[in-house]
């Protein structure tokens, strides 16, 4: 019986100490609730910014390749065995320093035979200009007839004709000759060899495949280039300026644009424009890559401090002034400088956004300006 009383005393006992501990834990709620209460009514001090139109610089981006001012495969003028070549790939070259010759010998034969033929119409013409003077007294006496008269005068003519045709004759094979020896049309580089020597070589296009011998680029002047898309050609035009990046060249290239292609490639629909300068000793190579900025006319812009801009990565978002509150809105934008930034989208010009906030700021928060 004692036991059983004793039993009955303990359930009591937990039961009265377990509403004990529940009442504490039911109190909180209200105090929780009055927390949040004042969180939400609280006020943040805010500095505010409007975003500003300004006029900014503005630069058009292409690619491309170096080339020479002018590139010439040099090919024979007189056909013939190569005989000797005087330039290498790398050689640098002046106007009419020599390339590369060809066999002489048939073309100083012909101009002996040329001089020969030129000596008889020589003779030819001597022979008949003493007939002409020997029948010149003796027809005004009527010792000659007019008719043997005549045909001396026309045997005259005949040999002169003769002798200028032999004339013309012996200049062709000198410069038969002399093109025996291919010579540089301008200063240059030698940037390729095409064959060696013993090589026959036409002055003809046969259609066998190369008829070049050496080829020759006038690089003291370069150029680049360059290709941009076709919805940029509104922005392109002859005089403006820029700069060129080369590969493997630290400074950039001062340039301007010299020509624009009037033809839009209908394949890649791009634009092709090109930028040339002074390449002293040849120092940037026909083929390197080439990165142009060109400088087109401003435009206008959307800026903001750099400071009103939160997030990071791609990530960013203003909070902007809207009925006492902010309202976070997100921007996509890129850097002008180290304290500003253009806004890209998301914003416009003269809306008002937070610059500083007291405390941090979230989606909805009350703000008030604060005092000057």
């Amino acid at each position: 019986m004692r036991i059983r009383t004793t039993l009955s005393l303990c359930v009591i006992l937990i039961l009265v100490s377990g509403c004990r501990d529940a009442e504490p834990e039911g109190q909180a709620v209200p105090a929780a609730a009055g927390v949040t209460a004042e969180v939400e009514t609280r006020v943040v001090q805010v500095e505010t910014v409007s975003a500003e139109t300004v006029m900014r610089d503005d630069y058009l981006i292409a690619s491309g390749t170096i080339a020479a001012k002018q590139t010439s495969n040099i090919g024979a003028l007189a056909e013939g065995v190569v005989e000797q070549i005087f330039v290498r790939v790398g050689d640098r070259v002046r106007k009419g320093d020599p390339l590369f010759r060809t066999r002489q010998v048939d073309y100083q034969r012909s101009l002996v035979e040329a001089e020969a033929m030129r000596d008889v119409a020589l003779a030819e013409v001597t022979s008949a200009q003493t007939l002409v003077d020997r029948y010149t007294p003796l027809e005004t006496k009527g010792f000659v007839s007019g008719v043997v008269f005549d045909n001396a005068k026309t045997a005259l003519e005949v040999a002169g004709a003769n002798l200028r045709l032999r004339e013309t004759k012996v200049e062709t094979a000198k410069q038969a000759l002399r093109d025996t020896t291919v010579r540089a049309p301008f200063d240059g580089a030698i940037t390729a060899r095409y064959i060696d020597e013993g090589v026959f070589m036409a002055n003809r296009f046969s259609g066998m495949g190369n008829s070049a011998v050496v080829q020759v680029q006038e690089c003291g002047i370069a150029a680049a280039i360059l290709f941009a898309p076709e919805s940029e050609l509104a922005r392109l035009k002859l005089g403006l300026k820029g700069h060129l990046y080369v590969d493997g060249r630290s400074d950039p290239i001062e340039s301007q644009i010299l020509i624009l292609n009037d033809r839009v490639d209908p394949t890649s629909r791009m634009v092709e424009f090109r930028m040339a300068f002074a390449n002293p000793d040849c120092a940037v190579k026909a083929g390197q890559s080439v990165r142009a900025e060109v400088k087109v006319d401003p435009r206008s812009a959307t800026v903001l401090p750099r400071r009103a801009i939160q997030g990071a990565g791609e990530d960013r978002y203003v909070y902007l002034v809207t009925n006492a509150q902010a309202k976070r809105r997100p921007v996509k934008i890129t850097d002008i400088d180290a304290d500003r930034v253009e806004i890209l989208d998301g914003l416009t010009s003269g809306e008002t956004v937070v610059l500083t906030a007291s405390e941090p700021l979230y989606d909805g928060a009350r703000i008030e300006l604060t005092p000057s």
